[in-house]
């Protein structure tokens, strides 16, 4: 009887459905179901303290997480956990610029969100971040110690952002990036400059640095790199994740002209020697903190110029209008009107090629983007100048068709007139 019921399935007992349907259970859907660490979370939380449960609830979050989407990428390569810093030095003949940047992974922005809102689920308003930030960004600042010749030079706070990108299992990352610079005296002599990084020592994370030089600078014996590696904490290599980068101290001289000699010259992380990027000073106007309505007005009247200017540089066709101008005749009024729809035109094409790739740049990297639009661009000029080609070709040979006007013309009015008239007289004759 036993092993008739075990043979028939509808034939069980509730008490022998549940039992086969428990032991049935592989233990992959045990580990796949969110409902699971639900219950262990609640079963954890009736006896440990409200700090350990919070720290068990966002790690089993993070777990589950993992575990239902194991295709998902971590948000941060180096673990949850982790606190990661970077610090570019760009040094100047009369001032040293340091941009730091912070970069909290899912666990202590967590914890640091739920200190900046003052709520246990770390909703915090972009006042209390932009707050945050400020009194952020002034310790860090105290924790960047920079020396010049053996004399510690403080750092001034010039701007500081605060984000919070999502990261894994809807969590909030933190990122902050500070701006700091500091005066430095002019020297004919090399000077020797020290630069150490003492925030979130005992967090783990990735550590990295990075010295430039302004223009007419060198700098030489240094102990980092000239270029980065994670372009400001924006992307983590692969070929890094098993041994991070633990750059926090640097020492390295600088010079106002050439190098010195027996001197070893900044270097890239790939031996190459250090080329300095070349700036852009028009692009370098518009390039502040805030702008004011000084500023806009600034820009608008040197862009008004700069317009001008280019536009009186060859090309835009200007010798084709001016030869239509002269042709036709035409008066200033003509003039101007070729002239505003030349203005509107080209603006107008300036401006949509523009949205065009904005919106394309969500999808493609702008550095790929770029070259598809100069190598498009490129093959419509060909393509319009080897029709032209051919077309002055093929009338050269003659082989052009010739476009002839047929058009019925009557019979010149004196004509008639002159019929008229001689009929008039034959008529008086008779």
């Amino acid at each position: 009887m036993k092993e008739k019921n075990l043979t028939r399935g509808h034939g069980d007992t509730g008490t022998q459905r549940k039992m086969r349907e428990r032991h049935s259970d592989t233990a992959t859907q045990r580990i796949a179901c969110p409902a699971r660490f639900r219950y262990v979370a609640v079963s954890l939380c009736r006896y440990v303290s409200p700090a350990l449960r919070l720290f068990l609830s966002v790690s089993l979050c993070l777990c589950a997480s993992v575990l239902i989407s194991p295709d998902s990428a971590l948000a941060h390569p180096l673990g949850n956990f982790t606190v990661n810093q970077y610090a570019r030095l760009t040094v100047g003949a009369e001032r040293i610029q340091v941009r730091y940047v912070l970069d909290m992974a899912e666990i202590p922005a967590f914890q640091e969100l739920q200190t900046i809102s003052g709520k246990t689920d770390g909703a915090a308003t972009q006042e209390q971040l932009n707050a945050y930030a400020q009194s952020a960004a002034a310790q860090y600042g105290a924790g960047l110690l920079l020396t010049v010749d053996g004399a510690r030079l403080p750092l001034r706070l010039l701007r500081q952002e605060i984000s919070t990108p999502l990261g894994q299992g809807n969590l909030r990352t933190l990122r902050l990036v500070c701006d700091y610079d500091t005066g430095v005296s002019l020297s004919p002599n090399p000077r020797r400059v020290v630069f150490t990084n003492t925030n979130q020592a005992e967090r783990i994370g990735w550590h990295e640095l990075s010295v430039s030089p302004d223009n007419g600078l060198t700098i030489f014996d240094s102990t980092i790199y000239g270029n980065p590696v994670t372009d400001g904490l924006l992307q983590y290599p692969q070929e890094f994740i098993s041994a991070p980068l633990n750059e926090k101290t640097a020492e390295f001289s600088f010079v106002t002209g050439n190098l010195p000699v027996n001197a070893k010259p900044l270097r890239n992380r790939d031996g190459k020697p250090f080329v300095p990027a070349i700036t852009d000073r028009f692009a370098e106007l518009i390039a502040v903190p805030q702008l004011t309505p000084g500023v806009i007005l600034l820009g608008l009247l040197l862009a008004a110029f700069w317009g001008g200017m280019h536009a009186l540089s060859p090309g835009h066709g200007k010798t084709v209008v001016g030869a239509y101008l002269v042709g036709s005749r035409g008066t200033a009024k003509h003039a101007a009107f070729l002239g505003l729809t030349v203005t509107i035109t080209h603006t107008s094409s300036v401006i949509a090629l523009g949205l065009v790739a904005l919106f394309a740049s969500q999808y493609i990297l702008p550095e790929k983007l770029l070259p598809v639009l100069s190598l498009t661009s490129g093959v419509l000029v060909l393509g319009i100048g080897l029709h032209l080609f051919s077309q002055r070709l093929r009338a050269a040979l003659g082989f052009a068709p010739v476009h002839d006007h047929h058009h019925q013309h009557p019979e010149p009015s004196h004509a008639h007139g002159k019929d008229l008239h001689l009929h008039s007289r034959s008529h008086e004759e008779t």
